[in-house]
Order: structure tokens, then sequence, then C-alpha cells
């Protein structure tokens, strides 16, 4: 139909061969969607966004150059084909991937954040914890009676109410035992007890300075500091309540 529009002629072997760049979303989409599961920043997802984009553009006129190689008896020059995938294509890329960026960022508060918070329902957390001293007396330690864990490889520092503790296990394995909804990782070396928190300030930076109980002063870096916010404000509306 254009073609009858527009008095030009049509080859229906060129126009199926031209038309392979809507083949490249099938991989490029699956590529997308596992980048952008991985982040929950939009200015990653963005960039991903830009990635894929660029790399749908330069995959196109490669595929065209190698089946009319192989297929066809004229071979199609590899920036000639770039330069008609811009004209042709750029826009409706830009508004496909857009259209499944926003999609994506919706879907994952609605949908992938709920599937983690109900994994984390039927999970038993710690309530308690068993430390040794350098005496090796074991004695127990109250996890609602603690203000923070620190990375002091190869142990883990415990801030208690009334001392530091050292205890034989990473920080990673602690916080898959430990209840979300009451510690939060908020830094690569820090794991905090969000009750215990008496202020929070930014740095302007996206970083975060938190003050404790105990007047110590601790760090949340840009990295996870949306997670911390976000539970920090559920905390305080639950304990309001």
């Amino acid at each position: 139909m254009f073609t009858l529009f527009q008095d030009s002629s049509f080859y229906i072997s060129e126009a199926l061969l031209f038309s392979t760049y809507w083949v490249l979303y099938f991989p490029l989409f699956s590529l997308f969607s596992k980048l952008i599961k991985r982040t929950e920043r939009f200015v990653l997802k963005f960039a991903f966004s830009v990635v894929v984009i660029t790399i749908h553009l330069l995959m196109y006129p490669a595929l065209v150059w190698i089946l009319s190689d192989i297929f066809y008896y004229h071979t199609f020059d590899y920036w000639q084909t770039f330069n008609f995938g811009l004209s042709a294509y750029f826009i409706k890329t830009v508004i496909i991937y857009g259209f499944l960026l926003v999609a994506f960022t919706i879907l994952s508060k609605k949908i992938f954040l709920p599937e983690i918070e109900e994994k984390n329902e039927g999970k038993n957390f710690i309530n308690s914890i068993l430390i040794s001293d350098n005496q090796n007396k074991k004695f127990v330690l109250q996890v609602n009676e603690i203000l923070y864990f620190s990375a002091n490889s190869p142990y883990v520092s415990i801030y208690h109410l009334t001392k530091k503790y050292l205890h034989t296990e990473t920080l990673k394995s602690l916080e898959a035992q430990l209840n979300g909804e009451q510690f939060v990782r908020i830094h690569k070396s820090h794991i905090i007890n969000l009750s215990k928190i008496i202020s929070i300030q930014s740095r302007q930076n996206g970083d975060y300075d938190i003050t404790l109980s105990d007047d110590s002063i601790l760090r949340a870096s840009r990295n996870y500091a949306k997670d911390f916010k976000s539970k920090f404000e559920q905390h305080t509306r639950l304990t309001s309540k």
C-alpha cells in the first residue's frame, strides 16, 4: 500500500530482509527485562534503556549485511543500512523501549516487591544470638537490644546497648536471618536496627547520616539509601499506630 501510494517499486524479499529489525526485539527484550529487574534505581534503568537501544541500532545493519551476503545477489552496505535504520526506526524504538521502561518500573513496585515480601513472611527470624566472650563464656543477646552490626573481617562486630561484641559469622549470613522490617542494610559494612534510630540527615549527595540512640552516627550510602528510607518510613508508620 505504501509503494502504491508513493508510486515506487516493491520487492517482497527486500521488504522481509529490512523488516528483520523487529525480529531483534525478541532477544533484546529478554536482555532488557533482565537488566531492568536487577536494579531499583531509575537512573540505571534509563541507562540500560539507552544501551539496549544502541545495541539494537548497531545490530540491525549487521544482521542485514550478513543475511544479504548469504541469501541475496546484492550485499547491502552496513552504514547505508544503519542510516536507514535511524531514519525509519529510531523514534519507534525509543517509544517502544521507553514504554517498556515505564511498564517495568510500575510492575516492579506492584508485583516484584510484594513477591519478595511474601517470601519473607514465611521465614522464622532469629530473636537472639549466642555470643562467646574472651573466656569462652557463652551468653545470649536479645536481637531487639542490638543497635547495629558492623563488618570486621573475619568477624562481625555487634554493638549492643551495653557493650561491643565480636561474632563469628558473616554480615550477609546475619542479614538473611534478621527480620527485614526491623533490620536494614545501609552500607556494605553496616546493618542497623530501625527502632534505635534517633534522626536521619541528608548529605545532599545521595548519602544520609543516621544517628542512633547511643549517639553513634553511621552513613547510609546512596546504593542502599532508597531501600533504607522506604523501610524506615514503613517502620515509623507501624510503630506510631
